[in-house]
């Protein structure tokens, strides 16, 4: 039956790097690594997504953490970075055409904090040189020179009304009701009295030139009147005659700086002539505004100040001044705020305001002109800033809102900021899934992000990548003084744990973290070893070791449980439809394979194979899967000319946790096949591997942890040379031995054996031959086959005779009638 065919030598149960022929003796003599290893497709994407300026290339980034991806994209970006131009300085300012929407002024770096500090220097030169324009003699000869002629006039007026009333006999009293009009008689006021004693001829006279002298007084009144407007016209004139000659020369030096730039050159005028509007903030003299502070409290004196010049203020939201290259910002909180900015509030005595000096910025705002890195996962679980970003993205505008103004039925602020233009390239960093997830559910993201860079999880074993670890190595020990160089041994070892963590002979990992940890720990072992100065190979070893005690205690307990049978798991002896299956279990931090009790029943039925653990709801789809098709195998192998009448339940013994995946069908299937010819199964043999409808093994993962898993319980139990695991002859490729499993092979201990069919495998678990069909289709006795077919036939005629029984049994009033129609 071959069974040295299909056993696997010691020398393909793993992969060795020679330290001869790394060329070195330790890392110090090796240069260090100064690109990204092993991903060649990602790097080639992200210089394209980084290289091409046209609308929604922003970039995703997929791949599993620890494979180099921010190591990878910082790297890139900086030196990206270092060819794009300093983007401009973004200020807000108040619009005092349209106060709640603040004005966004782009101008070049570094003008826009000089820009501010130009406008606080105006602001401090206004508050000095106003107050004494007007308080100069000059101004106050102006005004009384100017306003000489109406006061005059006024007087003229007044004398008039005097003198009319006199003419009447009347005395005049102003009063807050007006002008009070009262006759006098004989040189004094007539009393109440005195005008009821008073003839009604007189008393109608008296009231006709009282009337006469009110018309007269309401029309100086409107010249009055007049005048007054007039010298407040005057002297506003003159205020801002005044005003504009101080201010001329405050503003000329900035107008004509910032002349290349309309936006601030208009918000330039429209202050000085706000400020003109506004005087009487600035007329405050210093010792009004002494006494001010000393009348009120501090935060009531820091509040009106604010309030007083706020609107002047410049917001630099973005200062590029100290920048040399185009901003590269990692957010890694990205929140709504923190990447959209917000708008904050001054609260005073019960009220709350804003302004223009109160907007903030995000991220996405100083990463304007350059590029933004976002955790795909962290974006996405904050759903505002994910729908802004995409809005933001969309319009090519970012813009800066509260996000309870959104949904608020009743908006409360004041302040609806003017967007700004973003030319923002978004690096989105997540995993393959996440990716998958966005294309299907986010009809916007493939506009959006046109470009996909992909970090694999490992690359090939070539000699020129082995020679890329060492200098990763290397560049460790450059990065950490801590660090001490790696002997050609070490690095040999480093390098074949690569391959083991990938579980392939041809190929290394790129999950670098992984690595860095080993190294790290591996150094520390060499710290405790006062004899090295550089970390050996046995250093290495030892950290693997003590790696994996730190994190096997679960392993330990279930292996105790097996040795003790707690859990019933056979190494030796031959079993009927039972064999041993290998699960594994990853636990985060450490991954194990554990044997696992298969067990098959079979007896008279209609063809059900029916799963015990599906029944019960315990196994996920792909399980299911496998199963069904385990069934479709059994129908075509032997259902073509034929009912199966038979039923079979198969089991996982003393498994409590769901069952996902495929890798035990091959197992359940020789379990079934054991039990429907009733050949024992050897139980010094675990077997995993998926089969398809046509009897082939097929490849699965873990096979390095399944074949140890069993290899340490036979180990706990005693082992006898007759052991050993049978795996798919396409998994060879993936397996990395534990050195103890290999001395074992080599000694004769344990076996690998590599099958690519179901007959080749249920030959070696029984000793019996499959069996080839003959010309007829019928299978030779005394083979597997051969005696399932005469188990099915035996069942067919047990089913037969059932009928048959049935028919004459179980319808005893049923009467039946002869051809000539009599009863029989």
């Amino acid at each position: 039956m071959g069974q040295n065919i299909h056993k696997v030598s010691p020398e393909h149960l793993t992969t060795y790097c020679n330290p001869d022929n790394l060329g070195f003796e330790t890392t110090a003599e090796v240069r260090p690594l100064e690109k990204t290893v092993g991903q060649e497709r990602a790097v080639k994407s992200l210089e394209f997504g980084l290289n091409i300026e046209s609308s929604g290339y922003n970039i995703y980034v997929a791949g599993l953490p620890g494979t180099g991806r921010t190591t990878t994209i910082n790297n890139h970006l900086e030196r990206a970075a270092v060819s794009r131009k300093v983007p401009n300085d973004w200020c807000y300012v108040h619009n005092f055409r349209n106060p709640s929407h603040p004005i966004a002024v782009s101008i070049p770096p570094g003008f826009g904090r000089k820009f501010f500090l130009a406008i606080e220097e105006l602001i401090s030169n206004c508050r000095h040189e106003i107050p004494l324009a007007f308080e100069n003699v000059e101004y106050q000869q102006k005004v009384e020179t100017s306003i000489h002629r109406i006061q005059e006039q006024k007087e003229a007026l007044t004398q008039e009304i005097e003198d009319e009333a006199r003419q009447k006999n009347f005395q005049i009293q102003s009063s807050s009701k007006g002008i009070i009009t009262t006759p006098i008689k004989g040189g004094k006021p007539l009393s109440q009295e005195q005008y009821k004693d008073l003839s009604a001829e007189e008393q109608a006279s008296l009231q006709k030139r009282r009337d006469h002298l009110q018309d007269f007084i309401k029309m100086k009144l409107i010249n009055l009147r007049k005048l007054e407007k007039e010298a407040t016209s005057l002297l506003e004139k003159i205020d801002k005659e005044t005003a504009f000659g101080i201010l001329g020369p405050i503003f000329e030096g900035l107008l004509a700086e910032y002349l290349p730039y309309p936006k601030v050159t208009n918000y330039l005028c429209n202050m000085r002539d706000d400020i003109v509007l506004h005087l009487g903030d600035f007329r405050v003299s210093g010792g009004d505004e002494q006494q001010a502070q000393t009348r009120e409290a501090a935060l009531a004196r820091q509040t009106a100040e604010e309030e007083r010049y706020a609107r002047y203020r410049v917001n630099v939201l973005v200062d590029n001044s100290e920048s040399d290259r185009a901003p590269v910002v990692f957010e890694y909180s990205p929140s709504y705020y923190n990447l959209f900015g917000s708008l904050e509030y001054r609260h005073h005595r019960g009220s709350v305001t804003t302004d223009s000096t109160m907007i903030r910025s995000g991220a996405i705002h100083a990463a304007n002109g350059g590029y933004l890195v976002v955790h795909a996962k962290d974006l996405l679980a904050n759903v505002h800033a994910w729908e802004a970003m995409k809005r933001t993205l969309r319009s090519g505008k970012a813009r800066i809102e509260n996000i309870g103004e959104q949904y608020s039925p009743m908006p409360t602020t004041t302040l609806n900021p003017e967007p700004i233009p973003i030319q923002t390239k978004i690096v989105m960093i997540g995993t393959p899934g996440l990716l998958q997830y966005l294309r299907k559910s986010e009809e916007d993201f493939r506009k959006l992000f046109k470009v996909r860079a992909d970090f694999d999880l490992s690359m090939e074993r070539t000699e020129a990548n082995i020679n890329f670890y060492a200098s990763f190595i290397c560049n460790q020990s450059h990065n950490n003084s801590e660090i001490r160089p790696f002997h050609k041994g070490a690095v040999a070892k480093v390098v074949d744990y690569s391959s083991r963590l990938v579980e392939h002979q041809k190929k290394l990992t790129t999950r670098f973290n992984e690595i860095v940890d080993l190294i790290t720990e591996a150094n520390y072992w060499a710290t405790q070893d006062n004899c090295s100065n550089v970390v050996m190979r046995n250093h290495v070893s030892k950290a693997i070791k003590e790696r994996t005690y730190r994190s096997n205690l679960f392993e330990e307990q279930l292996q105790d449980l097996i040795k003790d049978g707690t859990i019933m798991i056979d190494t030796t002896g031959e079993v009927v439809g039972q064999i041993n299956g290998i699960s594994v279990l990853d636990l985060g931090d450490h991954t194990f394979g554990r044997p696992i009790r298969i067990t098959a029943r079979t007896s008279l039925g209609r063809g059900q194979v029916a799963n015990i653990d599906r029944e019960t709801q315990m196994t996920g789809r792909i399980h299911n899967k496998g199963f069904l098709i385990l069934t479709g195998y059994l129908q075509g192998q032997y259902g073509q000319d034929r009912l199966l009448n038979f039923r079979s339940t198969i089991g996982f013994e003393q498994s409590y946790d769901e069952i996902e995946g495929d890798s035990a069908s091959s197992a359940e299937l020789y379990s079934l096949l054991s039990s429907l010819a009733g050949l024992p199964i050897k139980q010094g043999l675990a077997v995993t591997g998926s089969v398809n409808q046509r009897g082939e093994v097929q490849a699965i993962g873990g096979a390095t942890y399944k074949i140890e898993g069993f290899f340490d319980v036979c180990q706990a139990k005693g082992l006898t040379g007759k052991q050993g695991v049978i795996i798919p002859k396409d998994n060879i490729k993936n397996l990395v031995l534990r050195e103890d499993v290999i001395d074992a092979v080599r000694e004769g201990k344990f076996t690998i054996y590599a099958v690519g069919t179901i007959d080749e495998g249920i030959e070696l678990l029984t000793g019996t031959d499959a069996g080839k069909p003959s010309i007829d289709g019928s299978y030779p006795d005394g083979t597997v086959h051969g005696l399932i077919e005469r188990h099915f036939e035996k069942l067919a005629n047990m089913t037969g005779k059932l009928s048959t029984q049935d028919e004459t049994e179980l319808k005893p009033w049923e009467e039946r009638t002869s051809e000539n129609g009599t009863l029989e």
